[in-house]
């Protein structure tokens, strides 16, 4: 048997432990298809977008990684917020 790292739920698993691990960014979804792995989610800058893939890519070593990461900035709130 292969190693369980290769089963597509396992991999996906490792690669999701290793992006909370090193990133802390926990709203990524990790599919796997064949040799191709796919990432979707939300991030705040490109760079952490950057930082998903790269962690992705030496998790997944040997797959072909596909970002499909949204960067959606976080802007800081325009004036005083008033509560009634």
């Amino acid at each position: 048997m292969t190693d369980n790292v290769e089963v597509p739920h396992y991999l996906a698993a490792h690669i999701q432990e290793r992006l909370a691990e090193r990133t802390h960014e926990l709203g990524i979804r990790v599919d796997v298809r064949g040799e191709g792995v796919y990432l979707r989610g939300d991030v705040a800058s490109e760079e952490r977008r950057r930082l998903v893939e790269e962690v992705a890519r030496t998790a997944a070593a040997g797959h072909r990684v596909h970002n499909e990461v949204t960067v959606i900035p976080v802007r800081e709130p325009e004036g005083e917020e008033t509560i009634s």
